[in-house]
């Protein structure tokens, strides 16, 4: 296993609207870390993970990403120099593309439109812009399944997504998401982004009930159990 240590600078336009730095931004900082790395595996990226382990306020020192290479995976952790504490953790497959998947008909249908900063250099949706294309797909969805849903009452645990094609820069992107699972605490959001019915990625996100005043998490009202719950079928 060979790591690699690399520290990248925040900036004011990391933070999201309770000055936590936002989801997105921690995929931005583990794919700068990589673009560092010599030697990746080889092959495509089949697959990624993020756990959101707590969050991460704006500060004058920087932001250290640690990253394992072994075999066809990579593992980055996300801290801050100087600290002991672990904010996010990263993990990457190497070596081929998830199996081909179709969207699921059943699922609430939406759309998106790619924008030219969401290309790379190849003129395709990197895998780390992925995330934030899902992020536009679950954000409008949660506000359509709880209609009087306040800002900070649920934050991402953690983020999985599978890819299966790439997205390229003509693509028009249609999007699926539906409420797999449903407990006391926590939800899932299963999201797809596609085109003419054929998945180019997958995702399952875990969200969970968060108190923005005492910045820890909370079980769910009956009344959003209710709506979450409807939202499964």
């Amino acid at each position: 296993m060979t790591e690699y240590r690399h520290e990248i600078p925040m900036r004011w336009a990391d933070l999201d609207s309770l000055n936590h730095v936002n989801n997105v931004v921690y995929l931005k900082y583990a794919e700068n870390a990589r673009a560092a790395i010599p030697e990746l595996p080889a092959g495509p990226i089949g697959a990624m993970n993020i756990q959101f382990k707590r969050p991460m306020l704006l500060g004058r020192r920087p932001v250290v990403v640690t990253s394992r290479v072994e075999g066809d995976h990579v593992q980055q952790v996300i801290g801050v120099e100087g600290s002991d504490d672990e904010f996010a953790v990263v993990d990457v497959t190497y070596g081929a593309l998830a199996p081909e998947e179709q969207l699921n008909a059943a699922a609430q249908p939406g759309s998106i439109a790619l924008r030219h900063t969401d290309l790379d250099a190849t003129g395709l949706v990197n895998e780390a812009q992925v995330f934030e294309l899902f992020q536009e797909t679950r954000v409008p969805f949660i506000n359509g399944v709880l209609t009087r849903l306040t800002p900070g009452n649920f934050v991402v645990a953690s983020v999985e997504a599978r890819y299966h094609r790439p997205i390229p820069a003509q693509a028009r992107l249609e999007s699926t998401a539906r409420v797999g699972r449903v407990g006391n605490a926590s939800f899932t959001i299963e999201a797809q982004l596609g085109d003419e019915g054929v998945a180019f990625a997958s995702s399952l996100a875990v969200l969970v009930g968060f108190d923005a005043a005492t910045q820890s998490s909370r079980p769910f009202s009956d009344r959003e159990k209710e709506s979450l719950a409807a939202a499964m079928s």
